[in-house]
C-alpha cells in the first residue's frame, strides 16, 4: 500500500512538472554581479514587458516566468551592460553564457528556431548581402561630403534606387519562403521581422499561416498588430 501511495505521489509530481507553464532562462556569465531582467513584447502591450528579474551574485542566471507562451522572442538585460536576444522554443533549454568583461560576446543557445533563423540570415547574406553592402558604401561615401554637387545628388539617387531593388528582391524571396512553409513557426518571425515595410503583405501571409499553436507569444503578438 505504501509503495502504491508513493507511486501516486511520484506520478503526480511528474505530471505537474511536465504540465508546468513555467518558462526558464538559465545560464552562467562569469564575473556577473548585478540585476538581470527577462523582457518580451506582449500582445497588445506597448514596448517591452519585464517578465522576470533576478539579483545575481555568483554569475548564475535563473529567470522564470509563467506569463510567456513559447515560441517567441525575448531579451535578457545583463545588468545594463549587454542585451541578449533569444527565441524561446523550449521551456527550459535556453542557456546564457559568456563573461561580463566581454559583454558583446555574451550569447544564448539551445534554441532550434534560433539556429534555423541564423541559417536563413546566412542565406540572406549570400544572396543579397554583398550587393547591398557595396551600395551602402557608395551611399556613405557620397553622404559624407560636406557639400553635394548635382552629380553627387544624381548618383545618390541612383544608388538608393539600386538598394531598393535589392531589398525588394529580398522581400520577394522571403515571401516565397513563407508561402512554401505555412505550418512552420519560423515563418511567423519572418513575417514580423523581414516584411515590416508592407503591412498588407504581412496581413495576407499571416492569414494563410496554418501553424498548430495559435496561443504562442509570436502568434499572438502578430495577431494583435495585424488585426
Amino acid at each position: 500500500m505504501k509503495r502504491f501511495s508513493l507511486f501516486l505521489v511520484l506520478a503526480t509530481l511528474l505530471f505537474c512538472a511536465c504540465d508546468s507553464d513555467t518558462v526558464k532562462v538559465r545560464g552562467e556569465v562569469e564575473g556577473l554581479n548585478g540585476t538581470v531582467k527577462l523582457l518580451a513584447e506582449m500582445p497588445g502591450e506597448p514596448g517591452l514587458t519585464i517578465l522576470a528579474q533576478q539579483e545575481v551574485k555568483d554569475g548564475k542566471i535563473d529567470l522564470r516566468t509563467d506569463q510567456f507562451k513559447i515560441p517567441g522572442r525575448v531579451w535578457i538585460d545583463i545588468d545594463g551592460k549587454a542585451t541578449v536576444e533569444a527565441i524561446l522554443d523550449t521551456k527550459d533549454m535556453i542557456w546564457i553564457k559568456g563573461k561580463i568583461k566581454f559583454p558583446d560576446q555574451i550569447e544564448a543557445d539551445g534554441s532550434g528556431l534560433m539556429d534555423e533563423y541564423k541559417e536563413i540570415k546566412k542565406m540572406y547574406k549570400e544572396r543579397f548581402g554583398e550587393d547591398i553592402a557595396k551600395i551602402d558604401k557608395r551611399i556613405e561615401k557620397i553622404s559624407k561630403k560636406e557639400k553635394l554637387s548635382k552629380d553627387d545628388e544624381v548618383m545618390l539617387g541612383i544608388h538608393q534606387l539600386q538598394k531598393q531593388r535589392f531589398l525588394k528582391k529580398q522581400a520577394n524571396w522571403t515571401r516565397d519562403l513563407i508561402v512554401a512553409n505555412p505550418r512552420k513557426e519560423i515563418s511567423l518571425f519572418l513575417i514580423k521581422d523581414q516584411l515590416v515595410d508592407s503591412l498588407d503583405l504581412q496581413k495576407k501571409l499571416f492569414n494563410k499561416m496554418t501553424v498548430e499553436n495559435k496561443e504562442s507569444n509570436i502568434y499572438k503578438v502578430l495577431e494583435s498588430k495585424l488585426k
